[in-house]
């Protein structure tokens, strides 16, 4: 892969740089490639670790929404070998149940 032509090298490595704040410390950090969850009210957000602890010791996460391609993008980092395209509908079940 060809990378001079690119501003950002990020966008040639595959690098995501998020800026995150952790609400506890109010304090901004940035997270290369965080993880991507879905939340219980189903939309996307970036969850990583805080580098600083609470009261107690206790580990901070700080949250921040993302974008569907982000997820998608996450999900096919974890699943390198499985692309979007080749999973089946629940029309191509139903008809391999009828054969």
């Amino acid at each position: 892969m060809d990378c001079s032509g690119l501003v950002n090298i990020s966008e040639c490595w595959g690098v995501r740089m998020v800026q995150m704040t952790c609400m506890t410390t109010k304090q901004k950090f940035e997270v290369e490639t965080p993880e991507v969850v879905v939340l219980n009210n189903g939309r996307y957000a970036y969850r990583a670790k805080c580098p600083w602890t609470g009261a107690g010791g206790k580990e901070l996460y700080a949250f921040k929404f993302a974008s569907t391609t982000a997820h998608q993008e996450h999900v096919a980092r974890q699943n390198p070998s499985t692309s979007f395209s080749e999973h089946s509908t629940e029309q191509d079940f139903a008809s391999e149940e009828e054969a």
